[in-house]
């Protein structure tokens, strides 16, 4: 009977990983692990014959910051993130903590979850951030609404190395998860951002993501120049226009779809007189 056995490969830098990875083509890259192992549901995960292990590649754990933008490393825990305090925009850092419990968070990287299409990505695509997606021949940025809406976005043997996120001074942020009342599932994450300046609504973002991110950048163009406090009639108005959408895609289901469309006026309302 052939002996089983798990093989871990852990190159030091990019040019050893790509390497590494060119030499193991069935090489599975391995940061938290947390999705690997919890979703199989298994007491006694399979892993893969070949980890290509990513802890020890020191610019993947990096985190810096500029006047413009903080850039976050995809080997970042989560609770690593969290722990920055109020330099992580606040959409991002609500989001975060609504993740599974803390031990979860510490193993968890801010990389596996966008790759994964986990919570994150709703804060990341609201606040505009880019990725880095590394590969053999080199690197390049993509948008995290791109990112977030193909499901073919990195390459052969290419990662997600880094995030980049804007430091833009938001005036409203509204943060809401709930379970999908479809199937029993979590329904998503739910982001609100404002800009105001002098009583006016000059930007609006708001992204869902659940089993599919949706922002709807027609709809936000109704609300933006408008004076604050909003009146009721356009946030109603906002939520028709948010059922139109949806209603278009023919996704979620109606249940879920109704709860999207009430979390977005409830948030909206904050704004109203």
């Amino acid at each position: 009977m052939a002996v089983l056995y798990n093989q871990v490969l852990r190159p030091p830098n990019f040019s050893e990983l790509f390497n590494t990875w060119t030499r193991y083509p069935d090489a599975v890259p391995f940061a938290g692990g947390t999705f690997l192992i919890l979703s199989q549901g298994r007491e006694l995960p399979r892993l893969p014959a070949n980890i290509l292990s990513l802890e020890k590649i020191d610019d993947l754990n990096r985190i810096t910051r500029t006047e413009r933008y903080l850039e976050i490393g995809a080997m970042v825990r989560l609770s690593g993130i969290i722990a920055l305090g109020k330099i992580v925009p606040d959409a991002l850092s609500a989001t975060l903590k609504g993740i599974a419990g803390p031990q979860v968070r510490n193993l968890a990287t801010i990389g596996g979850n966008l790759c994964t299409a986990g919570d994150a990505a709703a804060p990341m695509t609201a606040l505009d951030a880019r990725y880095e997606l590394r590969g053999p021949g080199g690197s390049r940025w993509i948008s995290a609404i791109r990112f977030s809406s193909l499901s073919d976005t990195l390459g052969a043997r290419e990662l997600l190395t880094r995030i980049r996120i804007p430091l833009d001074q938001w005036d409203y942020t509204v943060y809401r998860k709930f379970d999908s009342p479809d199937s029993g599932d979590e329904g998503g994450v739910l982001i609100i951002l404002v800009k105001n300046q002098k009583d006016i609504l000059t930007k609006l973002q708001i992204v869902y993501t659940g089993e599919t991110l949706l922002r709807d950048k027609n709809s936000e163009t109704f609300l933006e120049g408008k004076s604050l406090p909003l009146d009721r009639k356009d946030i109603l108005h906002y939520g028709e226009l948010w059922e139109t959408y949806l209603a278009g895609l023919g996704k979620p289901g109606p249940l879920l779809r109704s709860q999207i469309v009430n979390g977005i006026r409830a948030g909206i309302l904050g704004l109203a007189d």
